[in-house]
């Protein structure tokens, strides 16, 4: 019985499933649109003061330093004449809502000094200091600058 048939083989044709392929494509299609959004999101200027005790932290004699220091008991908002208020912080965190009337009566009580120094803490997250920054942006306060201690 010799005849050239294929009765034993199997066959060649098998269906390929495209699920795993689709799934990989629909994670990176929505990694994309999340990277696209956080691209596009404004950003914050905020320039960076010099290592502590360099010539570039001596303020001017007759400038008056506004600074921001951002700790875990709260905020204290001072100045290098002198006065210091403190902002503590309550059960729900930081009281932005009272740093925000603070500046906000500091930039109308001298509407020239529009630069803030923001200095927080080591330990505090970035998501606080990002709150404030914005809060001193929002009270009008467009000069702001980060240094890791509050100018003398």
């Amino acid at each position: 019985m010799g005849g050239g048939g294929h009765g034993n083989r199997k066959s060649v044709d098998a269906e390929v499933s495209l699920m795993p392929t689709i799934d990989l494509l629909l994670c990176c299609i929505m990694f994309l649109l999340v990277t696209a959004v956080w691209s596009r999101l404004g950003r914050l200027d905020v320039d960076q003061r010099a290592a502590a005790g360099s010539a570039m932290d001596a303020p001017a004699v007759d400038r008056i330093v506004v600074y921001l220091q951002i700790r875990a008991s709260g905020f204290t908002l001072g100045s290098t004449a002198g006065e210091q208020v403190e902002i503590p912080s309550g059960s729900g965190g930081y009281d932005l809502e009272g740093l925000h009337a603070r500046l906000a009566e500091r930039q109308l009580a001298a509407p020239d000094h529009d630069d803030l120094v923001v200095a927080p803490d080591d330990g505090v997250t970035y998501e606080h200091v990002i709150a404030a920054v914005d809060t001193a942006v929002t009270a009008g306060f467009t000069g702001v600058t980060l240094s890791d201690q509050p100018p003398r």
